[in-house]
């Protein structure tokens, strides 16, 4: 067996190489061992470094949009959609960009995402009025969706799917750096300095993108004329599902926040995105020649149900990190700084959780007992939050991220792997694609979910102990009038009114963890990992000198890329 300074492994499986073919050893499967090539690793850690800017972006909103209201105006509502604006057009974006990809290769689109991410940013940090950063957050969103998708599917062109999650617990690990930094970024620049820096922390890591990406993916697709590739790029399909899905999104998210649910501005966009999604899953299923939501993705119940699981996780992971600094500052009266500072404990576990996780589901070739285990401690963890008490030691709140981290860790690395395994040869990318466009979709309805529960059942209480119930409506505001409060009745009211919503959200949560736990203990099904990698996506190394090695390569019958491997 060759061993190239490119990619060494050890491997004793029934595939072999294409007669007159030197074949990558990475394509051979099973394999007792892989390593990257030098080349492989550095795009993993600048994918890594990538995921963290994105990771960043997403939880840095967490504990500074109370000084952001403060210093541009605007209601909770406004606040909530500074966060949950990104996470909704990030989670359209992702499916599209990443068709697109298949097309017009990875290194394109993910360099325009960067660059677009970029674009937002500035105008994210010029901003002087609420309309402005919300359309700087969707500009955002729309390159933090395709940084953070093509990451992941530019792995399914590099790594073998068996060695995938112990290399994808780098980039996990870089992500969950971006979640531990950026609560507690938020709440160091709310407190000492003007909000824009936490945009302005952006343009580093966004100037190294667009340097080291077009330098280092080198990833090639397969030769098409520009006439083939804007023939299969599916831009109907593309078009009703972006108008649609954003308008459920949409309606979803204000529904009985900022209008109620049986309004007009509800109602409309709902059923229109509803019916718009209909039309789009017809289409793709009867018209489309190259659609871009492929249904041999969904082709039994374990797929789907692991798709659904990743929505919930989504739901359940940003509930908790919206929702804790929440009650942290509100409850328990924290600075935004300690806030942050509290999220700690709950990120650094995911961090480790995830990242031992990816190593025993490559070491032991199973994914489903990670994913069990998690969803069982996932519905522990929101449980303790409920009987969370206003004096309640650190103690209690620490092992209570703990827990949390555990569950939410392994979750997050096994289940994604789950959805690449289960789907047919030679689909993982689009599979990966799939699964964080679906996370990213929970993830954008766990603040919205999250808003709307929050604010109803605050309401509720309030109207019970015959307060005003524009407090709920104004209840990031309103904070610096509730902890200048005297002691008394009014006081002890509405301090309830902010836990007792706060744990009726974490309700939500537990109650999802124990139906996803069941359904994925009785549909989502084991499946050898030991899988041949199959991608029309060649990564070119020639150009990057001989520190790096060299390939061969071919092309076989079916238009996949086979690679050589060789010295120069």
């Amino acid at each position: 067996m060759t061993q190239s300074t490119s990619t060494k492994v050890r491997e004793s499986g029934p595939f072999q190489a294409m007669p007159g073919v030197m074949a990558d050893e990475s394509q051979l499967a099973p394999a007792t061992d892989w390593e990257p090539s030098r080349h492989q690793k550095a795009i993993i850690y600048t994918i890594g470094v990538l995921n963290l800017i994105v990771a960043l972006d997403a939880s840095i909103i967490v504990t500074s949009l109370a000084a952001i209201v403060s210093d541009i105006g605007g209601s909770t509502t406004e606040a909530f959609w500074i966060g949950t604006s990104y996470l909704l057009v990030n989670a359209i974006t992702m499916p599209i960009i990443c068709s697109v990809s298949e097309v017009i290769g990875r290194p394109i689109c993910l360099t325009f995402a960067i660059a677009v991410f970029t674009i937002g940013t500035i105008v994210c940090c010029v901003a002087s009025n609420i309309p402005t950063l919300l359309a700087g957050r969707c500009v955002q969103g729309v390159g933090g969706g395709g940084i953070h998708s093509l990451g992941l599917v530019v792995q399914t062109d590099i790594v073998p799917l068996r060695w995938r999650p112990k290399w994808y617990a780098i980039i996990l690990g870089f992500w969950a750096l971006g979640l531990c930094l950026g609560p507690v970024i938020g709440g160091a620049v709310a407190e000492k300095t003007t909000w824009r820096w936490i945009f302005y922390l952006m343009f580093p890591i966004c100037a190294f993108g667009l340097v080291a990406v077009p330098y280092l993916l080198t990833l090639r697709p397969k030769e098409r004329t520009a006439q083939e590739k804007l023939s299969r790029i599916d831009w109907i399909g593309g078009a009703l599902f972006a108008i649609s899905g954003t308008a459920t999104l949409v309606a979803i998210s204000w529904g009985g926040t900022q209008y109620a649910w049986d309004s007009a501005a509800t109602l409309v966009p709902l059923i229109l995105g509803i019916v718009g999604l209909a039309i789009t899953v017809v289409y793709e299923h009867l018209f489309a020649k190259h659609p871009f939501l492929e249904k041999s993705l969904f082709k039994d119940t374990g797929s789907i149900v692991t798709y659904m699981a990743a929505v919930a996780q989504g739901i359940v992971l940003y509930s908790a990190l919206y929702y804790c600094p929440f009650y942290f500052m509100a409850v328990k009266e924290y600075t935004a700084l300690q806030a942050g500072v509290a999220l700690l404990p709950l990120l650094f576990t995911i961090t480790i959780s995830g990242m031992v996780t990816g190593r025993l589901v490559t070491r032991f070739n199973n994914y489903r007992w990670p994913v069990w285990a998690g969803w069982f401690v996932g519905a522990v963890s929101p449980g303790m939050v409920m009987v969370w008490r206003r004096n309640d030691s650190a103690v209690v709140w620490v092992l209570t991220y703990i827990i949390g981290g555990l569950g939410q860790g392994a979750i997050l690395n096994a289940q994604n792997f789950a959805s690449q395994a289960i789907c047919n040869p030679g689909e993982e990318g689009k599979a990966a694609a799939m699964y964080t466009f679906s996370r990213q979709v929970g993830m954008s309805l766990g603040v919205g979910i999250g808003a709307t529960t929050f604010q109803n059942v605050m309401k509720l209480k309030l109207g019970w102990e015959g307060l005003p119930l524009s407090i709920a409506t104004h209840a990031e505001a309103y904070m610096p009038t509730l902890h200048n409060l005297p002691p008394g009745h009014m006081h002890d009211a509405i301090y309830d009114a902010y836990k007792f919503g706060i744990q009726i959200v974490f309700s939500v949560s537990v109650a999802l963890s124990v139906v996803t736990l069941v359904l994925t203990v009785l549909f989502m099904k084991q499946v050898d990992m030991n899988r041949k990698l199959d991608t029309e996506h060649l990564l070119v190394t020639q150009r990057m000198g001989k520190h790096w090695g060299s390939k061969e390569q071919s092309v076989n019958d079916s238009g996949k890329w086979t690679y050589g491997v060789g010295r120069p």
